[in-house]
């Protein structure tokens, strides 16, 4: 069995190419059947997934590209495709072409052919077209193109072995299909005839191939799936059907994942249990005279059973043990008992390797996105998705996006730093930016939405609404100005509509499986990074420094009390906390805001950087220089949108 090691691409010997939603990696699973690698192309946040196998007696490498609808540059998954494919001019080209959509394939065939190199096509999803009445000719087809054809049906593994059959029988295609006219036999000799010159020649010579080996007949009555798919595009029932998918998958995100899961594994399971036990035996590794504030604090485990109730399931007090600790008395500390405690500090003190960076990665984030990647995949392998992001392609498109975008905004009221790293299913770069800059801006994650929300309740209905439509005004006007700052072009709106389908649940079980591989790797150390970042700033004091410096800013231009410095410096380190430490100030023992305050800092906190995490999290995708060019836009831009809400507030009410 392979092990876990970047395979160079020199080795490359097939090469798995297709349109997006054809089934691609399921037939990698099928053909491979073995642990595989996965891994970014140099210079790209593209992913490749590797994996060698035998065939025929032959040790080979299969490479599975990412979905892409033509080999134009316009896109790093074009980009990435060619290049992997010049770099491995041995390989062997295995088109994956969505047999209902054979039209679209093609298209990429031609393209394809242009290349001569050794090729198979692959008909995937072959029971859905008879089961619309359809058929494709695969022996004519073949005798057309000049290269094997071989019909599958991935999901049930049916045609696997057709397919390794045919790879040593592998061709080179026929260049007169990329002649002007009629597709000529390969058994004749032709004339010279000009070559295919544009999109427009291309779709010519497909519908003529389409008309000589594609057929179908017209079933008596549409299924239940194809109702459902045409309702969720209509354009009412589409939106009906829209709001009832993003409340579903709010709940099931937000409010089980982010609520429910998240205070299982961060109260019941890290500060209850795996905390305290990492700092009774750091205790007992590094011994330093102090003590630790051990509370004794009730525990409440609720199921959501919609977004407004919970179902409460258990109540419990526990006993927890929270860092920081005091040293007793005017004890002093020799220099070897400093390095101890230093070292107990950076293990588990407030920002410890245990205490918060393995506490965020697998209490807080990795149930979010555990939940998120099986919704991701249950939407995907119905076919809804696709339908979601032409119902919102228009609103998309004033922000210089288009409707494949709305999975990462969706995301980001879950979790704004899972939502940042799943951009890269965006075409290009400028979109990946635009979306980044969205989230990182104007989208609360779910912890902070719940406190918001609770916020807004000691809101009149006209400040509530005030902060409603001044989100949604910056959503949309940050954007579109986004889209004209950042360079590059958006995308065409090119998306397959796939049958609406029931979900394969060992399909989806994998899809999430392989996704969660791909988090535990990259992510996690991204945490442990960025906690030992905030130590150091702790340590030399700077955390501090930064909150004193901050009081006449937050006291003189927002109008707020000098100490909030803290809510928006700490919610900078985790942004649900900052907007808890305003909630506090508004319904704890002694509260300190007015609703005129409060709408001032729901604004200001919101338009905030979401987390230390999100940082980390945007220099890792887009670079240190990205990441510091929304850092300086983003705070000064919360802060002077907060300090004209006040300034306008309180001329209004002198009015």
């Amino acid at each position: 069995m392979p092990t876990n090691t970047e395979i160079p691409a020199a080795e490359c010997s097939i090469v798995l190419v297709g349109n997006p939603n054809v089934g691609k990696s399921l037939l990698f699973r099928n053909l491979t059947r073995r642990y595989v690698t996965v891994s970014n192309y140099p210079g790209t946040t593209v992913e490749l997934v590797r994996a060698r196998a035998s065939f025929n007696g032959l040790e080979q490498e299969v490479v599975d590209t990412p979905g892409l609808n033509d080999l134009s540059p316009r896109s790093d998954e074009a980009r990435v495709t060619r290049g992997l494919l010049t770099e491995n001019p041995g390989a062997t080209i295995v088109q994956i072409a969505d047999a209902k959509n054979l039209r679209r394939a093609l298209l990429l065939t031609l393209q394809l052919v242009e290349l001569q190199r050794p090729m198979v096509l692959v008909l995937t999803m072959y029971d859905e077209l008879e089961a619309r009445g359809g058929s494709v000719d695969a022996d004519r087809l073949s005798e057309i193109l000049g290269i094997p054809v071989v019909v599958t049906v991935a999901p049930r593994n049916e045609g696997t072995e057709d397919l390794v059959d045919a790879l040593p029988r592998a061709r080179v295609p026929d260049p007169q299909v990329l002649r002007v006219g009629p597709p000529t036999r390969v058994d004749t000799v032709a004339g010279p005839q000009p070559q295919l010159s544009g999109a427009q020649d291309r779709l010519s010579r497909v519908n003529e191939i389409i008309s000589d080996t594609y057929s179908i007949d017209q079933p008596k009555g549409a299924s239940l799936g194809v109702r459902i798919g045409f309702w969720a595009m209509h354009p009412v029932k589409g939106m009906a059907f829209l709001a009832a998918i993003l409340l579903t998958v709010f709940w099931f995100v937000g409010l089980f994942g982010a609520g429910t899961l998240v205070d299982a594994l961060e109260i019941a399971g890290f500060e209850q249990r795996l905390s305290p036990l990492a700092i009774r035996a750091t205790d007992a590794l590094l011994p330093f005279p102090h003590e630790h504030v051990v509370e004794t604090v009730p525990y409440t485990m609720s199921l959501p059973v919609s977004p407004a109730h919970e179902l409460e399931i258990t109540r419990f007090d526990m006993e927890v043990i929270r860092p920081p600790y005091t040293i007793p008395g005017d004890t002093e500390l020799s220099g070897w008992q400093s390095f101890l405690r230093f070292v107990h500090d950076f293990m588990v003190g407030p920002f410890g390797l245990i205490t918060m960076a393995l506490s965020y990665a697998f209490a807080i984030v990795l149930p979010i996105v555990t939940i998120f990647f099986f919704v991701f995949s249950i939407l995907e392998d119905s076919g809804y998705f696709a339908r979601m992001s032409i119902m919102l392609n228009r609103a998309f498109r004033v922000m210089g996006l288009n409707g494949k975008a709305v999975l990462p905004m969706i995301l980001g009221l879950g979790c704004v730093t899972m939502a940042t790293m799943t951009t890269r299913i965006l075409q290009t770069r400028k979109e990946r930016l635009v979306t980044t800059m969205l989230l990182a801006l104007a989208v609360p994650c779910s912890a902070q939405l719940g406190v918001l929300l609770a916020l807004m309740a000691a809101l009149s209905p006209t400040g509530a609404l005030v902060w409603l439509v001044l989100m949604g005004g910056i959503l949309l006007t940050v954007g579109w100005l986004s889209a004209r700052v950042f360079p590059g072009q958006t995308s065409d709106f090119i998306l397959e509509i796939p049958p609406m389908r029931r979900p394969q649940i060992g399909n989806v079980l994998v899809k999430t499986g392989t996704r969660l591989d791909w988090y535990l790797r990259e992510v996690i150390p991204v945490f442990v990074i960025g906690t030992a970042v905030l130590f150091v700033m702790d340590r030399l004091s700077l955390l501090a420094r930064i909150s004193t410096w901050a009081e006449p800013l937050v006291s003189g231009w927002l109008g707020l009390p000098a100490d909030m410095s803290n809510a928006f410096l700490v919610g900078f380190m985790r942004r649900d906390f900052g907007a808890v430490y305003v909630l506090d100030a508004v319904t704890g023992p002694n509260p300190i805001l007015t609703p005129h305050q409060i709408l001032v800092a729901m604004v200001t906190i919101t338009l905030f950087m979401p987390c230390f995490a999100t940082l980390l999290i945007i220099a890792k995708e887009h670079g240190k220089a990205v990441a510091a060019g929304m850092v300086a836009f983003i705070f000064p831009f919360a802060l002077f949108v907060g300090g004209i809400l006040n300034h306008v507030g309180r001329w209004l009410q002198t009015i």
